[in-house]
């Protein structure tokens, strides 16, 4: 997908509320926006900040076929981590799936 598309793709996402989040243990330290701590709109304009040098590709854990998207913004001197893939729901349509959005560190 590359950084461009992929970036775009998130932030359509985000706007258009088509997006979950992966389950997992720690979720109220990983996942702001899962809990409620920051919003989609927050975390678009996170993703609207991220330069190409800061953004990275990689292959899901659970699945290796799934790729995952790594934006990784500094906004107002602070770091952000956030990881995110997309699944298919259908031929034309596809949900951003987030697995990680917190400050770098966290």
């Amino acid at each position: 997908m590359g950084f461009a598309a992929a970036k775009a793709a998130v932030v359509a996402a985000l706007h258009e509320g088509n997006f979950e989040h992966e389950v997992r243990d720690a979720l109220g330290e990983k996942n702001l926006l899962a809990v409620g701590d920051v919003d989609a709109n927050e975390v678009a304009t996170l993703v609207l900040k991220t330069r190409s040098q800061d953004y990275g590709e990689s292959r899901h854990h659970w699945d290796q076929s799934v790729v995952v998207h790594t934006f990784q913004p500094t906004v107002h001197e602070e770091r952000w981590y956030i990881k995110v893939y997309f699944i298919e729901i259908d031929r034309d349509d596809r949900k951003a799936m987030f697995i990680s959005v917190h400050r770098a560190g966290g």
